[in-house]
């Protein structure tokens, strides 16, 4: 069974949803937007596998305390840090993180000395190159999304919108929606001014994520992965983030959209394992 807490990390409140088993524990971390729900297929079978596994809602998202005014990422980075070292106790954790949760796992690894992180797995990691249907919207200053977020449309209508259009967006086979998750996101879209603070809080990650140098200082195991069907983000992105990581495994996937662990939660949970079976292995009995 899945379990549900409250914890707080470097001074945020948040929601944490776990599985009981063995070490190193696995700590997922979710993209823009989401709550921990998203990795609910993980880790189911996480439980199943007996592997320790743990997923946060980042500040700002889900049941976690709100971001305080200035930059978004170095704010995520201090959170992680804090909820990694705890995690870990006296071993290490492997981290797996999606599109906004992968470029906050990359900038902890490589800004932040003596993490106790023995792998990563980054799925569709956030960067320099997106997709055309983001740079569109871009070009255009983000008027239409605004403009769609200000209709007074009926709550009903524009949640039946934003049901068909976060599903759109995250997965790349429809087969495998989860509409409980689609309407929690739609159900933000649904509030006018929650759909406003979305926008302007993605505009302001998409600028962060833009200028951040390739990573320099992971060392670590690390999988790459990137669906083929991702209409955000560009695979151009996996790859310079691979070419960066000395070592690395860069893999992509075919009919599989921006999150992978929702499109295909059997293999990202393998891969993940992989790297944890690794690190048990490193680490003293």
């Amino acid at each position: 069974m899945i379990g549900e807490r409250r914890a707080r990390y470097a001074g945020y409140g948040t929601r944490e949803l776990f599985v009981d088993g063995r070490g190193p524990k696995l700590v997922l971390v979710h993209g823009f937007g989401h709550p921990a729900d998203c990795w609910r297929p993980v880790l189911q079978r996480c439980e199943r596998a007996g592997q320790a596994a743990v997923a946060l809602d980042l500040p700002g998202f889900g049941a976690a305390d709100a971001l305080a005014p200035g930059l978004l990422i170095p704010q995520l980075v201090r959170f992680l840090d804090a909820a990694v070292r705890e995690h870990a106790g006296s071993g290490s954790v492997v981290l797996a993180g999606n599109s906004l949760g992968a470029v906050t796992a990359v900038q902890l690894l490589d800004s932040v000395p003596g993490v106790p992180v023995s792998g990563l797995v980054a799925l569709d990691m956030a960067g320099e190159h997106w997709a055309p249907l983001v740079r569109a919207v871009a070009r255009g200053n983000w008027t239409l999304l605004r403009l769609l977020a200000a209709l007074p449309a009926p709550t009903r209508l524009r949640v039946r919108v934003g049901d068909v259009f976060a599903g759109m967006m995250l997965y790349g086979d429809r087969r495998a929606l989860d509409p409980e998750l689609v309407r929690h996101l739609s159900s933000q879209i649904g509030r006018t001014v929650s759909a406003n603070g979305l926008i302007e809080v993605g505009i302001l990650f998409k600028k962060e994520a833009e200028s951040l140098p390739l990573p320099t200082r992971i060392d670590c195991p690390t999988v790459i992965v990137h669906g083929r069907k991702d209409r955000l983000v560009a695979p151009a992105t996996s790859r310079a983030l691979h070419a960066a990581i000395p070592g690395s495994q860069f893999l992509t996937l075919d009919g599989i959209g921006h999150c992978p662990h929702l499109d295909a939660p059997d293999t990202v949970t393998a891969l993940a394992l992989d790297l944890v079976a690794a690190a048990g292995r490193s680490e003293p009995a």
